[in-house]
């Protein structure tokens, strides 16, 4: 495959919070970075040399990950909350506690190349705290920016660093539902479905995954979870009640099922008359 001479265009970065289970690395469901401007990475090691016979008889370079920043037109209250463990109080105040303890997390982002866009993950990322920063109003306007220094590590079980697709391989579509780890598991499902009130019937998502054993974990509609009691489960086809889709108002709905493993599926559901 031929690989890109030029990188460039930053976009499309998410992040996903990692949980150490204390036998794996488990990844939360990927949350957008807007404004992202700048991500600079470099690599992170040493030269292992050994002498004998009056050369270099042994030489190996260990691979610690990266190191960088990653600048954004601004750090979002929710990335504050969700990595560096910043609480939001009863009036909606954002509070930063000095026992907070930071999370690791996965980066997804595309680089626009020019060849193909390819989609990259780093695995187990750190993070600093971002510099405040501000000034008075001159006579121009002169946009400020914030910058994180970012480690990204080895993950500690796989000793994956990071991954890259390109447009038209297995998981590209679905890459910024879920962190894609090595060999894994695809699930896709039709991305419409309808529902009339003039003739309700229960409406089935009918979902495929690589993955015989999976099974749907989650179903929300328009960002908020359905309840059990409206869902039937079978393996990874998601059948919601009739009862609970007449309720809405008509219109279009985005409807998105989590698995145990792998990718979320979106599917938009209309509600008609």
């Amino acid at each position: 495959m031929p690989e890109n001479k030029v990188k460039f265009g930053l976009e499309n970065v998410y992040y996903a919070v990692a949980t150490n289970t204390g036998a794996a690395i488990t990844y939360g469901t990927p949350k957008p970075i807007i404004g992202a401007v700048n991500l600079t990475l470099n690599p992170s090691g040493e030269s292992v040399k050994f002498y004998a016979d009056n050369k270099v008889f042994f030489e190996e370079e260990t691979n610690e990950g990266y190191e960088g920043s990653l600048e954004m037109a601004l750090v979002s209250d929710q990335f504050k909350v969700d990595v560096f463990g910043y609480t939001i109080d009863s009036n909606g105040a954002i509070i930063e506690n000095a026992d907070a303890v930071a999370k690791k997390f996965a980066l997804m982002y595309e680089i626009d190349g020019d060849l193909k866009k390819a989609r990259r993950v780093n695995y187990y990322l750190g993070a600093s705290r971002p510099s405040v920063e501000g000034s008075t109003k001159t006579a121009s306007k002169e946009p400020k920016t914030e910058s994180m220094n970012i480690t990204a590590r080895p993950s500690p079980y796989t000793k994956d660093v990071k991954a890259k697709l390109y447009a038209g391989q297995t998981g590209y579509d679905t890459f910024f539902t879920a962190v894609y780890e090595k060999n894994g598991v695809v699930n896709t499902a039709a991305a419409t479905a309808t529902f009339s009130k003039a003739a309700p019937a229960d409406v089935t998502i009918n979902t495929t995954s690589s993955d015989a054993t999976n099974a749907a974990k989650n179903v929300m509609i328009d960002g908020v979870n359905i309840g059990g009691v409206n869902l039937t489960v079978t393996g990874v086809d998601v059948t919601i009640a009739s009862a609970f889709v007449a309720a809405l108002d008509n219109g279009t709905y985005t409807l998105t099922v989590e698995f145990v493993k792998g990718n979320a599926v979106t599917v938009a559901l209309t509600v008609a008359a």
